[in-house]
């Protein structure tokens, strides 16, 4: 095992549909993990490869790579786990079995979910698959429900909020808002937490996010100031506060 760490971490997002804003969560996460130093890898295995060109803009110092069967998602996790702190898995839209075999490799499930009916119901397809790795692999891996694209005066988005807790998975208590700052990040192939001024309010609550996703599994991100996101990297060190 390579890690400087003494543990290697495969964190995948995945949903049962498309436009839940689960690659662009992913991109983000594996550039704020660079970001402070840590080696990552990126497993894409969503046939749009947006988050492979996206990457392969943003930090091409990022490993990526791509799978289109359980086979090669099940030998390529295995070998980037050698190399690497943390691989991030960014699942196709859809459980079928490339879905199953990420979520067994998993050491934590993030299941972005959006303000619309769909994904609404999407999301007791999720638990059942969820269930079935649980069955194979000793309870792992842990699932969470990101609240994603969440608009402040949209009716869904509030409904969706308040049913959250309900839907059958634990449920983060950080909100990812729909900003314009995403889609201008991806246009111009870098990410919303290098965007200096304009990123802030992003970056804030991605920060705020991952930290939260990690709290219980590391005590060795070093997070800064979480409204103050610079380009450089902070090296893994600290002992996150809970």
């Amino acid at each position: 095992m390579f890690s400087r760490y003494g543990f290697v971490m495969m964190i995948v997002f995945a949903n049962t549909k498309g436009g839940v804003g689960k690659s662009t969560l992913a991109v983000h996460f594996a550039v704020w993990l660079f970001d402070r130093g840590a080696k990552v890898a990126l497993l894409d295995c969503d046939k749009q490869r947006s988050s492979s060109q996206w990457i392969a803009e943003a930090e091409p110092q990022i490993t990526v790579t791509a799978a289109d069967t359980p086979e090669n998602v099940a030998l390529l996790a295995q070998e980037l786990r050698q190399s690497h702190d943390f691989v991030v898995g960014d699942g196709p839209g859809g459980l079928d079995d490339l879905s199953r075999t990420l979520l067994i490799l998993a050491d934590l499930a993030v299941f972005p979910i959006s303000p619309s009916i769909l994904d609404l119901r999407s999301v007791a397809q999720a638990t059942g698959v969820l269930k079935y790795a649980h069955s194979i692999n000793q309870g792992r891996p842990e699932g969470r429900l990101v609240l994603n694209r969440m608009r402040k005066r949209d009716t869904i988005s509030r409904e969706l909020q308040a049913a959250a807790p309900n839907l059958g998975l634990s449920v983060a208590r950080s909100v990812i808002r729909d900003l314009q700052i995403y889609r201008d990040a991806a246009q111009q192939g870098t990410a919303a937490t290098r965007m200096g001024a304009r990123g802030r309010d992003a970056a804030a609550e991605l920060t705020q996010l991952f930290v939260e996703l990690l709290t219980d599994k590391l005590a060795f991100l070093e997070v800064g100031d979480l409204n103050n996101e610079q380009t450089g990297r902070a090296h893994v060190r600290k002992t996150v506060a809970q």
